[in-house]
């Protein structure tokens, strides 16, 4: 037979891991990516927030410095004895007066200037910077309790803060990407995975049918020839002996079993596709099980015993169920015809065992055969599928019987399972509803 040229399981297999892999480090780097750039969010917005606190300060001093320089040139001109008191109030003054000595200056906020032995006193707006820093809710300042400013750029670095909560924001906005990007990442990561395996159990079981198929197309091309050609050569043996009767009374039983075996080997193909198109209705009736199935062992005795085997039967009377007859009939053909094949030539030994459990019909068919190899009980009944290999190179078959036996099984509502014995050979047993 031809071998599949794709990759092994074991090759798809680390295909599938490094797709993994690539795809794992894929994601990991969007997630370290993103959480980067939001890191790098939070620095610009830190930067940008010292920004326009610097801005602050300095558009505040140079207010102050202006207010200063014009304050200073009206005291020298009211020491001269001319009236310049502003005649418009800045919203950073409070006021502008000579100084009193009954003044109480402990809790306001004031430049001095002098004139003559006496000073002029420039009062400041308390609420001034404050307002001018309430459009921008980031930043807040603390001014000084109260007293003279000694110079005129007196708003310093310490007095105006960017906001905890601004930070305290911005800390929340990004671990809130972070979460985010986490969670998307995983999701999409597993999502990924899923489908990566999804599609690697999708390649496989895709490679395993073309191996079923491959394997298929062998078994039956196998089960053809040798009948066509045992019947070619009986056909060939006759005609060289001109017709003799007697040869042709000898071998026309043989060619008749080799076209037999040709029409249920084509029943079985038709039906599997029957089955597989669900076109077979099986018609249940009530089935003495207990006398079928010893009528049926009255008829294995003389095959087996050709084989060189032996048959011991343990059937409990009395046992009724619903089930198609000729339906079941095939099923236990199929089931013996295992047996025979797949036990040594001579050796055979077959129990079959039946009893009642409770509501259920328990049908044992043990044989003392190989048994069959782990982990393939549930895909012996998959169409095509017979085990091990080397079963498959010498011992004929198509990989449909039991298939089809299963098939047959489900339609009469009863469950078919198969095992090794508890002392080796093969265990097929069947279960079915009893009924009265």
């Amino acid at each position: 037979m031809k071998k599949l040229t794709p990759t092994s399981p074991r090759n798809t297999f680390i295909i599938f891991i490094l797709l993994a892999a690539v795809f794992c480090v894929q994601m990991l780097w969007w997630i370290f990516f993103q959480v980067r750039n939001a890191e790098y969010t939070r620095r610009n917005l830190a930067e940008a927030f010292e920004n326009e606190r610097t801005w602050t300060i300095q558009m505040l001093n140079s207010h102050y410095i202006e207010l200063y320089k014009r304050a200073g040139e009206r005291a020298e001109k009211y020491s001269e004895g001319k009236n310049v008191l502003p005649d418009a109030i800045d919203p950073a003054v409070s006021g502008f007066c000579p100084f009193d000595s009954s003044m109480d200056l402990t809790d306001s906020l004031y430049f001095s200037f002098a004139y003559g032995k006496d000073r002029l006193i420039l009062f400041l707006n308390r609420d001034y910077p404050e307002r001018i820093l309430a459009i921008n809710s980031r930043l807040e300042i603390t001014l000084p309790n109260g007293g003279e400013l000694p110079r005129p750029d007196w708003i310093t670095e310490n007095m105006v803060h960017v906001r905890q909560s601004g930070f305290d924001n911005i800390l929340e906005e990004r671990n809130r990407h972070i979460k985010m990007f986490l969670m998307e990442g995983s999701f999409f990561f597993i999502l990924i995975a899923i489908g990566a395996y999804l599609i690697y159990l999708s390649l496989k079981r895709s490679r395993e049918v073309r191996e079923a198929q491959l394997l298929f197309v062998h078994s039956i091309t196998h089960e053809l020839k040798i009948p066509i050609t045992s019947i070619s050569l009986f056909l060939d043996t006759i005609k060289k002996r001109n017709y003799d009767s007697e040869l042709v009374g000898r071998l026309a039983p043989k060619m008749k079993e080799d076209i037999i075996r040709l029409n249920q080997l084509i029943d079985n193909i038709l039906q599997v596709r029957r089955l597989s198109d669900k076109e077979i209705e099986v018609r249940l009736e009530t089935v003495d099980l207990s006398s079928e199935l010893r009528r049926f062992a009255g008829t294995l005795k003389d095959r087996i015993e050709a084989a060189g085997g032996k048959l011991q039967l343990n059937i409990e009377g009395g046992i009724f169920i619903k089930a198609g007859l000729k339906e079941l009939l095939k099923v236990w053909e199929t089931l013996i015809d295992n047996s025979i094949k797949y036990t040594p030539a001579g050796s055979l030994l077959l129990n079959i065992n039946l009893k009642s459990h409770r509501e259920q019909a328990e049908m044992e068919f043990l044989d003392n055969g190989p048994g069959v190899p782990s982990g393939t009980e549930e895909k012996l009944f998959e169409p095509f599928f017979r085990g091990n290999i080397e079963t498959q190179k010498t011992v004929p078959g198509s990989g449909l019987g039991l298939y089809i036996a299963r098939e047959y099984v489900r339609h009469c509502k009863g469950h078919i399972s198969i095992k090794n014995g508890p002392s080796g050979g093969c265990l097929v047993t069947l279960k079915f509803r009893k009924v009265k």
